[in-house]
């Protein structure tokens, strides 16, 4: 018998709605960076977004969420040259629910954020490749492997495109919001906007777009130049969506990033750093009137959507499939 695809992409969608999400423990917040498109800059505003966050007094993580081409590392400064062997590249995540303390991986401190990233275990120009059915169970236990401590906010750098591992993430973990990062033309908006339908569709939070790479400044005259055509059609979901900030072009803030130092340490004067100081206070603001928004719902409706923990959340998915198999 033939199988109706819009019917699988209906189940599909009403399996997301349907799985109660679980919550990372000791974390308060959990935000996603994404864009349909890559090389739009989402790495560049994931660190400088956590570092922000973190001089404006929050306590902040930030995992590199793609395995192909982790970028975090290089970006703040902790390189591996050398290909990793044997147990360097041994990562605790075949193992299901809570791990003990000694068993869990310990983040990096730099310039006050905690960090993690598949780029700590092998080397700068050493290849990985999870089969991508296994991407998303991968990033999601690395998630729960960490030893993150209490945090206000845990920010996961995405990879580009809209499947795995932000499928497995949107579907098993309650997250408070996604940060959309574009660049002006249409090229790139175009995937930004599937992006934003993808969230929407699961029913994750979109806090609103940063527009990267917005205009050039001349480093001798501080004029600004436009150096890539702005999108000339109008995208009505896009559009409408909360500007976070711009970001110009700088090439101070690809050399920090480079060099292994966030622009908004390297040049805490800049008009890039004035922008991601002002993006992480928006941030802040939309998050905490969300916070406030949601408290103010009825207990009986905040019980019956109550997050639960991963090992809650296992058998609550195993449930749902064996739901839809008897169907």
């Amino acid at each position: 018998m033939e199988t109706d695809s819009s019917s699988l992409e209906m189940n599909s969608l009403q399996l997301h709605k349907r799985a109660r999400r679980a919550r990372i423990e000791n974390i308060r917040t959990l935000l996603v960076v994404g864009s349909g498109k890559g090389g739009v800059g989402k790495s560049t505003v994931s660190v400088n977004l956590a570092v922000a966050l973190a001089r404006q007094g929050a306590s902040v993580g930030l995992l590199d969420g793609d395995a192909y081409g982790p970028s975090i590392p290089m970006m703040l400064g902790v390189r591996k040259k050398k290909a990793g062997q044997g147990s360097e590249v041994t990562l605790p995540l075949a193992h299901r629910g809570k791990l003990a303390p000694e068993q869990m991986l310990k983040p990096l401190l730099r310039y006050g954020i905690k960090i993690m990233s598949v780029g700590f275990f092998i080397g700068e120009e050493q290849a990985v490749a999870p089969m991508p059915d296994v991407l998303g169970a991968f990033i999601r236990q690395l998630l729960y492997s960490v030893d993150w401590g209490e945090l206000d906010y845990l920010i996961v750098d995405l990879p580009p495109g809209n499947g795995e591992p932000q499928a497995t993430l949107c579907r098993e973990l309650q997250l408070d919001g996604a940060l959309l990062v574009t660049t002006p033309q249409d090229i790139a908006r175009i995937d930004t906007s599937k992006a934003l339908a993808m969230f929407r569709d699961v029913d994750v939070p979109v806090l609103g777009v940063v527009q990267n790479m917005d205009g050039f400044l001349c480093p001798h005259c501080g004029e600004r130049v436009e150096i890539f055509p702005r999108s000339r059609e109008a995208r009505a979901q896009l559009d409408d969506l909360l500007l976070l900030g711009s970001i110009p072009l700088d090439p101070a803030a690809a050399e920090s990033g480079d060099r292994g130092q966030p622009v908004v340490v390297s040049k805490p004067e800049s008009p890039v750093t004035t922008a991601f100081i002002c993006i992480a206070k928006q941030v802040t603001t939309i998050i905490e009137t969300n916070r406030t928004t949601a408290a103010r719902q009825a207990p009986a409706e905040n019980q019956e959507e109550a997050p639960v923990n991963q090992e809650e959340a296992e058998t609550v998915k195993g449930d749902i499939f064996n739901n839809e198999r008897e169907d």
